[in-house]
């Protein structure tokens, strides 16, 4: 099973709250699933899956031989687990490092979301050695659609080919007269699906959980489908 970059290089389009959403889904599908917070510093996805209190080790310690690989893992359901960031980074450790221990823990889950920070810093380029398939995140706006376009030219350009799209925080009022196929030309990559601006996603950022038959969760239960292979249709009045 893949290992996916989630990415832009804009912040504030929902990367993380994108994660913990289909990490939820593919977990209740029976996928085991691991989040990568690749946030050095900022790191929000402790926080968004209230186990802040529960982070003891993060995969800088691991990296530093501080613990073993699994101390530094959190359960977050039956087949959720959460990897956090370090604070910082202490210690000098390489690409090549990170990508062999997003390996080993590959043997032992089916998906792995890297959470990548917004801009082109370490941890973005960490997640992008240790990447096979990449979501670039954007919501409807000008700005955050060229900083998406930007993302994936310089993914491709590191030799990632499967690119897929999703629009975020789409207001079906307010983008009336935006065309999603413009969006999708100019990003380059394949659709994945849309998440609709709501006031349930938003509560998880406060670490809410997201109401399973709201509208945010159907989007995430059809994107996480299409992820594993299931032919959904597109339609932006289920939105």
């Amino acid at each position: 099973m893949p290992v996916i970059m989630v990415a832009s290089a804009k912040g504030g389009v929902g990367k993380s709250t994108l994660c913990v959403g289909l990490g939820g889904i593919l977990s209740e599908c029976g996928k085991k699933t691991l989040l990568v917070d690749m946030d050095i510093g900022v790191r929000s996805l402790d926080l968004l899956l209230n186990v802040a209190e529960k982070t003891v080790y993060n995969w800088g310690d691991v990296l530093n031989n501080n613990c073993e690989p699994s101390k530094a893992l959190i359960g977050i359901s039956k087949n959720l687990t959460l990897l956090p960031a370090p604070v910082s980074i202490n210690g000098d450790f390489s690409k090549d490092e990170m990508k062999k221990l997003i390996e080993l823990y590959k043997g032992s889950f089916d998906y792995i979301l890297l959470d990548a920070p917004a801009g082109i810093e370490t941890g973005f380029m960490l997640s992008l050695k240790c990447a096979e398939e990449c979501i670039v995140v954007s919501t409807p706006d000008p700005v955050s659609i060229r900083a998406a376009s930007n993302a994936a030219n310089l993914i491709r350009k590191y030799g990632v080919k499967e690119l897929r799209l999703v629009l975020n925080r789409f207001n079906k009022k307010q983008h009336r007269f935006i065309c999603v196929d413009d969006i999708i030309d100019s990003v380059g990559a394949r659709f994945l699906g849309i998440v609709p601006e709501s006031k349930d996603i938003a509560l998880t950022a406060i670490g809410e959980e997201l109401p399973y038959d709201s509208k945010g969760n159907m989007a995430y239960l059809r994107i996480a489908k299409r992820l594993m292979g299931e032919n959904i249709p597109f339609k932006i009045k289920n939105i």
